[in-house]
């Protein structure tokens, strides 16, 4: 079974009973990399690197990791990554050699595909590092993978319900083996967000370490807690996204036994409790990196606490129209009570924390969205390749409004509709060839309408895009009164195809250059074939 992804399960377990030895003391080591790109043909991620931040200030401030046992690697290559991890095995090699025992925690926050964790433009085959993993002296070896994917990793073993396994932070070791805990199933895109200014996943993983998941209030959290804690808070969040729900996996192969505990904060730094009688979504600020450090979605009734390391902190929630805020100074072993009482309320547009959850449209993420424009294009019709139709179809310059819903269908496709308008005055001359012909002043009008759909491909700030347009087309010729000819009225459809490029400028705002090439059929008085192109410049708002 691939992954078991059950919200209510204890993640991990003890496989047999008896418990290794006591030693004297375990090291903990941690390798974490990052990088927002992933190749040309994927887009570019925003918060990688805040991810792999606050994943090292969780561990080093409340899981027991030396700083200088952490190794923080940000947009680096394949190459550096793996020799960072051989750096760090010789360091868990020589722990093991006087006796003592070590933990090894690999953490990545980026873009992965088809097995492969893409940094930049190299590759890091999956296999190769569980392989290393599985390889390595440290006595337990915890991998987090945070990607589109991720699941490639968790997929080979399944899983099957039994009590959870143990790492203790200032004990010996009493379990052996290893773990991979993945952001998503195999085929599943692992989701960034502008509100919270990173990833879901790593998100809610980090702010269930600083004691979001402390379920039991023993000042503990135990990895099966936090996995549990990011599970159900990642598939709840995730569930209104236009890339639909993301459920992360595991996979574990420990031996031993005991509980599991990653992050203590008994003892060290300071707590923000939340009283039972609060609710609502609460977020903290470091003021100094103004970085989201931990959100808490507080339900009226049972009390909750956050562990900050001590410093300038602000917390604020969000209500509809505007915020609560506060200012606050934290010092080790103590503890900030939560007062809605002494909190300011502050409008939207003057937040003194920048870290500040924003509105977002995630276009680029898997919501279902609208976006509208206006345009101006023209239009020139073909009888062949070489020969333009100024005698029927004059060319014209048209205006349009388009709107677009992204996502209906599937991740990155687009309903299109259309509406379009142009006329101008031309000269139209009449008469069969080898006769006198006979030339009328017109006044050529066309009314079109089309659907289309079509698939894009977002590069960074540059969006390409293309697909099918079928289009409604009504003309009218009006002639003027001094011709004996009756005014013509024209209706038909038009299949064709559409391309176009996009630049974005802002989240809610970018513009196109499209072109669209259509068949035309015309039927009055014979059956004749055309062609015709129109392009396009347009401004979009995107809600």
């Amino acid at each position: 079974m691939s992954g078991w992804r059950n919200p209510v399960l204890a993640i991990l377990v003890a496989a047999t009973a008896s418990a290794a030895p006591a030693r004297a003391t375990t090291e903990r080591f941690a390798l974490l990399v990052s990088n927002n790109r992933g190749g040309d043909e994927l887009p570019l991620l925003r918060y990688t690197g805040r991810d792999a931040q606050r994943m090292r200030d969780v561990l080093v401030d409340f899981g027991g990791f030396r700083a200088d046992h952490v190794e923080a690697l940000d947009n680096t290559t394949a190459a550096d990554a793996l020799r960072a991890l051989r750096e760090i095995e010789v360091r868990v090699g020589q722990v093991v050699d006087r006796g003592d025992d070590a933990l090894l925690l690999v953490y990545y926050s980026g873009h992965a595909k088809e097995g492969m964790l893409r940094l930049g433009d190299s590759r890091l085959d999956m296999r190769l590092l569980k392989s290393l993993l599985e390889g390595s002296r440290a006595r337990v070896r915890v991998a987090l993978i945070d990607s589109c994917g991720a699941g490639a990793m968790t997929r080979e073993k399944g899983g099957q319900l039994a009590p959870p396994f143990a790492i203790e932070v200032d004990d010996t070791l009493s379990s052996a083996g290893q773990v991979v805990i993945a952001s998503s199933s195999a085929d599943e895109a692992s989701q960034e967000s502008d509100e919270i200014q990173g990833s879901f996943f790593t998100h809610y993983l980090t702010t269930g370490l600083r004691g979001g998941a402390d379920t039991d209030t023993d000042g503990r959290v135990t990895l099966a807690e936090a996995y549990n804690y990011a599970y159900s808070r990642t598939v709840a969040a995730t569930a209104v996204t236009r890339s639909g729900t993301q459920h992360p996996t595991y996979e574990y192969d420990l031996r031993g036994a005991g509980d599991v505990v990653l992050t203590n904060f008994g003892t060290e730094g300071a707590v923000v409790a939340f009283p039972a009688e609060l609710s609502g979504r609460y977020f903290l600020v470091d003021e100094d990196r103004q970085l989201i450090v931990a959100e808490i979605e507080k339900t009226k009734g049972a009390p909750a606490n956050v562990a900050l390391k001590g410093g300038a902190y602000v917390i604020k929630k969000r209500l509809s129209d505007h915020l609560l805020m506060q200012r606050m100074k934290v010092q080790s072993q103590t503890t900030f009570v939560v007062d809605e009482t002494n909190m300011e309320r502050i409008s939207f547009e003057n937040d003194y924390a920048k870290g500040t959850p924003i509105v977002e449209t995630e276009i680029d993420h898997g919501k279902i969205a609208l976006s509208l424009s206006v345009a101006a294009g023209a239009q020139v019709v073909f009888e062949s390749p070489t020969q333009t139709s100024d005698n029927l179809f004059p060319p014209i310059g048209f205006v349009a409004v388009e709107g677009r819903l992204h996502n209906l269908f599937r991740r990155r496709l687009l309903l299109s509709m259309d509406l379009g308008f142009g006329t101008r005055s031309a000269d139209l001359k009449l008469g069969e060839p080898g006769t006198p012909s006979l030339q009328y002043h017109i006044q050529y009008s066309q009314l079109q309408a089309g659907t289309a759909i079509l698939y894009e491909f977002p590069i960074g700030p540059v969006t390409l895009a293309g697909g099918g347009r079928l289009a409604t087309l009504a003309m009218l010729r009006s002639f003027d009164q001094a011709a004996p000819v009756d005014n013509q009225f024209f209706l038909t459809m038009s299949p064709g195809l559409v391309g176009l490029v996009g630049v974005s400028f802002a989240r809610w705002f970018h513009v196109e250059a499209m072109v669209r090439a259509h068949y035309l059929l015309y039927n009055v008085d014979e059956n004749r074939s055309f062609g015709y192109a129109e392009g396009l410049l347009s401004a979009w708002v995107d809600f």
